[in-house]
């Protein structure tokens, strides 16, 4: 069986110091791809943490590839990298960016993640097509939108994506945000919540929703000013990798006050 060519050698899968004490999944978004994380990676490997980042089924080739996707491959592809992050003896820390934070949710407790962390990850939507996603769920329609327009100071390099929508799979997408909404009181593990103010596609109360309804003691809330959607690549993307190496650093301290 032929491999789908990548659309970009940023956007494979990589993993960095899977032998370190501390592994973080990086999980991108929907459309989106490891590209995405590849600044903030590079951080945490200066720091000391490990990292892992899966390409999610169907990602990171051609749009028609993901047609035949949904939200049972994309977790897979997601647990597949935690699996490895595992085998090697690591502390697993969940951060994902959209809707892979609501996958590093509903894996959270299967792995007894050390901590988790959302960024911009939907439970609120700007787009009311949304809801009625289940009328057209296999549909083999591409929508196709305009190339985005990069602020300064933006790590444009790093911005490889799907420049359009399978419209059969945003049902799935769908579905993966009713679970995670559902799954919130159950995870424990210490989160870190960060929200864009000015996203332009996921409304801001998603951050307080999710904020609010974690069934984890120790949580705290980050709130952008400047980022777009995709912050990990905007211009607040080194608030987000301080504030995430404090969140591991202070997870892994917690754990082990718990095991004394």
């Amino acid at each position: 069986m032929a491999i789908p060519e990548i659309l970009h050698p940023h956007v494979a899968a990589f993993r960095n110091g899977l032998d370190r004490p501390d592994v973080a999944v990086l999980i991108h978004g929907w459309t989106g791809s490891p590209a995405h994380f590849r600044p903030i990676a590079e951080g945490l490997v200066a720091a000391g943490i490990g990292v892992v980042a899966p390409l999610l089924a169907g990602h990171g080739t051609h749009v028609t590839d993901m047609i035949d996707t949904g939200w049972r491959d994309w977790m897979a592809s997601a647990a597949g990298a935690a699996q490895e992050a595992t085998e090697a003896g690591a502390r697993i820390h969940f951060a994902g960016l959209s809707m892979g934070g609501l996958l590093g949710l509903l894996l959270a407790n299967a792995f007894d993640a050390t901590s988790v962390t959302t960024i911009n990850s939907p439970v609120f939507v700007y787009d009311r097509r949304l809801r009625f996603s289940f009328l057209r769920r296999g549909s083999r329609t591409i929508d196709v939108y305009p190339p985005d327009e990069w602020p300064a100071g933006f790590a444009t390099e790093y911005a490889r994506q799907y420049d359009s929508t399978p419209i059969g799979t945003v049902a799935e997408l769908h579905d993966i945000m009713r679970a995670a909404k559902r799954h919130l009181p159950l995870v424990s593990a210490p989160a870190l919540v960060v929200q864009s103010q000015t996203d332009e596609t996921v409304r801001p109360e998603s951050g307080s929703y999710i904020y609010d309804h974690l069934g984890s003691v120790t949580k705290r809330m980050l709130w952008l000013d400047r980022s777009r959607h995709v912050a990990t690549l905007d211009t607040e993307r080194t608030t987000i990798l301080t504030e995430l190496v404090a969140h591991i650093e202070a997870s892994v301290r917690i754990a082990a006050g718990q095991a004394s």
